[in-house]
């Protein structure tokens, strides 16, 4: 009886993790609640979910890169430069082959807070988790469902609205199918876990030109807001424009608008509905993705 329940609970352990990882597995320097062993330096291999040693990324091993057109992406290395408010389009390919593969990324401003906002691309394969760091929260991306082949994932990142660098910590593990079905005989997956980071500061960069983004001129007001917020933006060549409320954790709250527009453009919405907190304006318009944060009081 005693076996028969250690195993459901090993199993259970597995399963869960391959469905995804738990918050702050991806080698932040945050306090993680998983890893109570080692919580400043927390990887699924350190706190027991995984039993191999954690290995370095290589570029023989993961494809990272970035841009806001999803289809003309950059290598994402300390090279590139943000531009704050921006939202890119980040490709996460594991380049190794394997039967079970996953991965957990998030963003960081050097205090350890949020650098930015991870928005999921795909909801069937990509998942958003949390770890509540004292008075703030951090969020990871990862997979959903790691047996199901997948092993490249493309989600977005808003970049942060203030002039700050941000550090990139990921993780990512391949394996066989006996990993996935704990084949050492522990019950614990052998996956090789890698992890790697990766620092970037602002500026201009990945073809967003200054004045392309200069050229919306997007404003939100009042902001704080209570009920009703209007927002402004100036269109200079025609076309379609559509705009979108999220909030931080990439859920999206509410579509504004998807139409065509001309010239200067001012718009009221009305979110006294939506619970209190910190939510994101996109605004997507002639190629070009700008984002503005907003508080609801």
């Amino acid at each position: 009886m005693l076996v028969a329940a250690l195993l459901i609970l090993i199993t259970g352990k597995v399963s869960s993790h391959i469905k995804f990882p738990p918050a702050g597995s991806c080698g932040d320097p945050t306090d993680s609640i998983y890893c109570t062993q080692l919580p400043q330096l927390s990887t699924c291999a350190q706190c027991g979910c995984h039993g191999s040693p954690t290995h370095a990324v290589t570029p023989q091993s993961l494809n990272l890169q970035i841009g806001t057109d999803s289809n003309s992406l950059s290598i994402l290395d300390s090279n590139f430069k943000y531009v704050p408010g921006t939202t890119y389009y980040i490709n996460f390919n594991v380049l190794l082959g394997g039967y079970v593969q996953g991965f957990q990324l998030t963003a960081l401003n050097p205090n350890k807070t949020m650098g930015g906002s991870l928005t999921p691309a795909n909801l069937s394969t990509e998942h958003i988790e949390s770890n509540v760091i004292g008075s703030d929260t951090v969020y990871y991306i990862s997979h959903l469902h790691a047996h199901n082949g997948v092993s490249s994932w493309i989600f977005q990142w808003t970049a942060p609205t203030t002039d700050s660098s941000v550090t990139f910590y990921y993780a990512f593990n391949s394996g066989d199918s006996a990993d996935f079905w704990g084949g050492s005989g522990s019950g614990i997956p052998d996956s090789n876990i890698f992890v790697g980071t990766v620092t970037i500061n602002h500026g201009f960069g990945a073809g967003i030109a200054n004045n392309a983004i200069n050229s919306l001129a997007l404003q939100v007001y009042p902001n704080p807001v209570n009920g009703e917020f209007s927002m402004s933006f100036n269109m200079v060549k025609p076309g379609m424009a559509s705009a979108s409320l999220y909030s931080v954790d990439g859920r999206l709250c509410k579509q504004l608008f998807n139409e065509g527009v001309s010239g200067n453009s001012n718009r009221s919405y009305d979110i006294s509905s939506l619970a209190s907190g910190v939510y994101l304006v996109k605004l997507v318009a002639g190629g070009t993705t700008v984002t503005e944060k907003i508080v609801k009081e």
